[in-house]
């Protein structure tokens, strides 16, 4: 039977999650028939301590009782992402909630079942695919920014030092440019057919160029032009109204449920 398309986008946050943990040298992950679960080098409870089922038969409980043996250890709190409107997850939803593991944030999912139009750029406004792992640093310094005023320490994106990792199989990375200087940023990883988009921002200094939609365009048909039949990402409040121009369409919310540390 064919997977359906919130089951094939919810893999492809697992495994790319799975991937950008690697992109730490520090991080630490467990993988079970109906688990992952990535400790990152930095300890908020919330953003680089994930728990994700990854077989919605997989039992809640056995699943929180495996993450709190795995976290527990590194005085880590953790994450669970649950999809709301799923019903796979709303048994664990309840089971997390029953084990005091509380709502924390909700973001939409959204897919997009073609590539995406392009329109003309701004004056000085450019699109570059990075290109060499030396770029890194830009791309994760342009992260930091971006994402401060969500709530995300800039500490996040210093661990990814693994510069290698924005050119590996299935991983599309984009600059958006302002008269040469990189000032946004975008990816796709594609897994088994799914383009997901990740880490979309823009400096502050930079916002009203029209840049989150062109490298979100960008790395949408990255993903396409790789041989994905849907794209899939999870949207910020600022992002969403760019997406669903886009014709990107919401298919559940996640509702991340948080574990502080024991």
């Amino acid at each position: 039977m064919a997977e359906s398309t919130a089951t094939r986008a919810h893999l492809n946050l697992v495994e790319s999650s799975r991937r950008l943990f690697e992109l730490d040298p520090a991080a630490e992950l467990d993988a079970g028939p109906g688990w992952l679960f990535g400790a990152g080098s930095y300890d908020h409870p919330t953003i680089t301590n994930a728990v994700f089922r990854t077989d919605d038969g997989f039992d809640p409980g056995e699943l929180i009782e495996r993450a709190r043996g795995f976290f527990g250890p590194r005085r880590r709190g953790f994450c669970v992402w649950t999809r709301d409107g799923v019903d796979a997850d709303r048994e664990l939803a309840a089971a997390c909630e029953a084990e005091g593991i509380v709502p924390v944030y909700e973001m939409p999912e959204m897919v997009l079942d073609g590539p995406a139009d392009e329109s003309p750029h701004a004056d000085g406004v450019a699109i570059r695919r990075i290109d060499s792992a030396d770029q890194a640093a830009d791309y994760w310094r342009i992260a930091g920014a971006s994402y401060t005023e969500l709530g995300f320490p800039p500490e996040v994106f210093t661990q990814y030092t693994d510069g290698a990792g924005l050119l590996g199989e299935g991983v599309v990375a984009f600059f958006g440019e302002v008269d040469g200087e990189p000032a946004a940023i975008a990816m796709t990883i594609v897994t088994d057919g799914v383009a997901g988009i990740y880490w979309v921002g823009s400096l502050p200094t930079a916002r009203g160029k029209g840049l989150g939609r062109a490298v979100t365009v960008a790395a949408t048909n990255a993903g396409f032009d790789l041989g994905a039949d849907l794209g899939s990402l999870q949207a910020s409040p600022m992002g969403r109204p760019i997406y669903e121009a886009m014709g990107y369409r919401t298919i559940y919310a996640y509702r991340l449920l948080s574990c502080p540390p024991a």
